[in-house]
């Protein structure tokens, strides 16, 4: 192998360590926007009422359609991201759900504290995901 080739050989091999770098960041973006997303829906639900609702349920559904069409457009995937991401959706969902019965159940509709904590806990699994993820890449 002359100098030539072996240069050939050293530019292929970065460019591929850069595609696999690209693989690994854009799922640390998806799962950032959806922890600050669902972080702002969880806060605001806690202090709507009736339709007024609706508006949280809308950003959550907006950044729902963003992070479809963007990770629909990467041309790179990471192996397994959807079993692994799946994890995140399941038990931010799971903590929503849990979240929603504590506001209604115990009466705590419109109380701060408990907005913070509900919206961060619901929110913790997106970013402890994405933690993770920034880690691996």
């Amino acid at each position: 192998m002359d100098r030539d080739e072996a240069a050939a050989v050293l530019r292929a091999a970065e460019a591929h360590r850069e595609t696999v770098r690209a693989a690994g960041r854009w799922p640390v973006t998806v799962l950032l926007a959806l922890g600050g997303v669902l972080f702002a829906t969880e806060f605001t639900t806690a202090f709507t009422s009736g339709a007024w609702t609706f508006l949280p349920a809308a950003w959550a559904a907006i950044c729902a359609a963003w992070v479809g069409w963007y990770a629909s457009r990467q041309s790179v995937r990471p192996r397994g991201y959807l079993r692994r991401y799946s994890v995140s959706l399941v038990a931010g969902m799971l903590l929503h759900v849990g979240y929603v019965l504590v506001l209604v159940l115990a009466g705590w509709h419109g109380e701060p504290l408990v907005a913070l904590v509900g919206a961060a806990a619901v929110a913790a699994p997106f970013f402890v995901g994405a933690h993770v993820e920034s880690r691996a890449a």
